[in-house]
């Protein structure tokens, strides 16, 4: 049976989907689509109830050690939920900031 290969249970949301690489064995297949098939199902869930990912680096941002970040570009209508550590715009801690007017606001 497929696995959950998203770890900490409290924070479940994907971003982004790319596929894994599929399996060489024909009896893995079954497997591979699942878990595929639940990793989109997420991010579609995600995108109906706009669920944000907590972060800690600004879009475009230099990444922490270890962390995997794309090259984004901001724009305006931008909408991030920081949580005011690493990443705390304009000093007003952990919320829900849209980018408007050349900056990041909070909502």
């Amino acid at each position: 049976m497929a696995q959950d290969k998203y770890g900490d249970k409290k924070v479940r949301s994907v971003k982004r989907w790319s596929p894994n690489p599929a399996p060489v064995e024909p009896m893995a297949l079954p497997d591979y689509l699942f878990d595929e098939l639940n990793r989109l199902g997420d991010i579609i869930f995600n995108v109906d109830m706009l669920q944000l990912a907590r972060t800690n680096v600004e879009p475009g941002g230099v990444p922490s050690a270890g962390a995997v970040q794309r090259k984004t570009k901001v724009r305006d209508g931008d909408i991030r939920y920081a949580d005011g550590s690493n990443w705390n715009p304009g000093g007003t801690g952990e919320g829900i900031y849209a980018f408007f007017n050349n900056t990041w606001n909070k909502l």
